[in-house]
């Protein structure tokens, strides 16, 4: 990588930045200051990486920069915006240098997060860059430890932020969100995790069958979850022939044929 490529991929941490943070240490134990502190810098760095695409977001909103928050959690996320529709949220995770792998809380397993992304610093904290992410993780059994060598890379999460934006649009939803009603209420944090798992799968997998198959499985889990989280209990046999089973995949073939037209 020559010098401007990675010029390019640097994002400058302002000193108000540092100034503000050292403030905030006064109010916290040493031990607790540099945690937090390297995760409210994580979550400024991707805000203003993807700034420079045009996507909007209020670092200043999330649980990172929120100090009582921090005393009782790990999160670091962001909500993503674009034309004023939520993408989604990504949890910003700083990775040092010589890290093998990304190591992700547990507590940021939700079905809300669309991506972890993972962030490196420099030692005097003046600069960070993406060093890539990886999509929605399992809700039930998520890979909690993820190798550095099989994060995607950054300009990739330009394409999952354009998966994102279509799938925002809740007249494209409407079909599944009818589907899932049929089995338990949807509110907006399972409409949420319903688009995160739909944009893995069309990001991870290239074919058609394996995006459907991949998404429908994944969605019958969080049914399975939601139905359980209400008191009911979910009567849906196993077998690939079932007719709600099939009737699931062949929503989720017309919703990736509508947004393979609007790459068209």
């Amino acid at each position: 990588m020559n010098t401007q490529e990675l010029f390019g991929q640097l994002i400058p941490i302002p000193p108000q930045i540092n100034l503000h943070l050292q403030r905030l240490a006064a109010t916290l134990e040493p031990s607790q200051f540099q945690g937090i502190a390297e995760r409210a810098m994580a979550v400024w760095v991707v805000h203003r990486y993807l700034q420079r695409f045009d996507y909007q977001s209020d670092f200043r909103t999330s649980s990172a920069w929120n100090v009582a928050a921090q005393v009782l959690t790990d999160l670091a996320d962001l909500e993503i915006f674009e034309d004023s529709r939520s993408l989604g949220i990504v949890e910003c995770i700083p990775l040092a240098a010589d890290a093998e792998s990304l190591e992700i809380p547990e507590q940021a397993v939700m079905g809300d997060r669309i991506a972890y992304i993972a962030v490196e610093m420099n030692a005097e904290k003046t600069w960070g860059k993406i060093i890539g992410f990886t999509p929605a993780l399992e809700t039930e059994y998520p890979e909690l430890s993820i190798d550095r060598q099989d994060l995607l890379e950054c300009d990739r999460l330009l394409d999952l932020l354009e998966l994102a934006a279509p799938l925002a649009d809740a007249s494209r939803f409407s079909e599944l969100e009818s589907y899932w009603s049929g089995w338990s209420e949807c509110f907006e944090e399972q409409r949420q995790a319903v688009v995160a798992q739909l944009e893995k799968a069309l990001l991870l997998e290239t074919l058609e069958p394996l995006q459907v198959e991949s998404a429908a499985q994944e969605l019958e889990a969080l049914i399975a979850q939601s139905v359980a989280d209400s008191g009911r209990e979910l009567a849906v046999r196993e077998d690939a022939e079932d007719e709600s089973r099939q009737e699931l995949r062949s929503i989720l073939r017309r919703l990736f044929e509508s947004l393979r037209q609007l790459e068209d």
